[in-house]
């Protein structure tokens, strides 16, 4: 369409576009195709793509967006590639899970490891960095399920999809805050006055420490903090 020919009172090529009048109906058929269709693919890829994606999975549903997105408002295009593209996916989302059975090193390839976020009420920093998570992405995750410093916690893993699984410390202790600095008058409630804290780390050490965290080396120290009950 050249520029001469463009009006913002064209209230009907705004709306409809050059397509005639009757592709609308056809839009709504090819859509409610495409949406069965999404829902077929969705349950045969299986249950794991409908909770939490892995990076295989999710690439998937990726691809199914792609090839279905065209096709649908497109009246040139056919709706049989789309369709044998979906059936390709699907198939092959099925062979890789096949293989992944039978081969624990393809299913590690595949879905990744997870991996130790925190243990013993310590941060493992390198584990944050491999797998991009920074801290207060994670200390704000950890207060949606309710933990108030890492003392509370024996471990924090990272799965493969992303989610967080918690194991909760049988023995809780003092640990790093993770409530919001903003929240001086909560902090200050849960201080505990014998032990301090590496703030980068959560090294917990006897009040007074000064030297070198034993673990990052850093030289951040603050006061520990303890558990408030609910």
């Amino acid at each position: 369409m050249k520029q001469d020919e463009i009006f913002l009172s064209d209230m009907t090529r705004i709306f409809l576009g050059q397509t005639p009048p009757v592709f609308l109906l056809e839009v709504v058929g090819r859509a409610v195709l495409f949406f069965v269709l999404i829902i077929l693919a969705m349950r045969l890829l299986g249950r794991r793509v409908a909770s939490q994606y892995t990076l295989i999975e999710l690439s998937a549903v990726i691809a199914l967006a792609g090839t279905i997105g065209v096709p649908l408002l497109d009246e040139k295009r056919g709706l049989l590639p789309p369709l044998l593209i979906v059936g390709g996916i699907v198939a092959l989302q099925h062979l890789l899970g096949m293989l992944s059975v039978r081969n624990r090193r393809l299913d590690q390839l595949l879905t990744g490891r997870a991996s130790v976020a925190l243990s013993e009420g310590r941060l493992d920093l390198d584990s944050l960095q491999s797998t991009a998570l920074s801290r207060e992405k994670l200390f704000s995750l950890l207060r949606g399920r309710g933990v108030q410093q890492l003392g509370q916690l024996s471990r924090v893993y990272i799965e493969p999809s992303g989610a967080l699984t918690l194991v909760w410390s049988d023995t809780p202790g003092a640990g790093l805050a993770i409530v919001p600095e903003r929240d001086s008058e909560l902090r200050e409630a849960m201080r505990d006055s014998e032990h301090c804290v590496c703030t980068r780390c959560g090294q917990l050490e006897s009040a007074g420490f000064e030297e070198n965290c034993r673990a990052c080396e850093a030289r951040q120290w603050a006061p520990a903090s303890i558990t408030l009950e609910d």
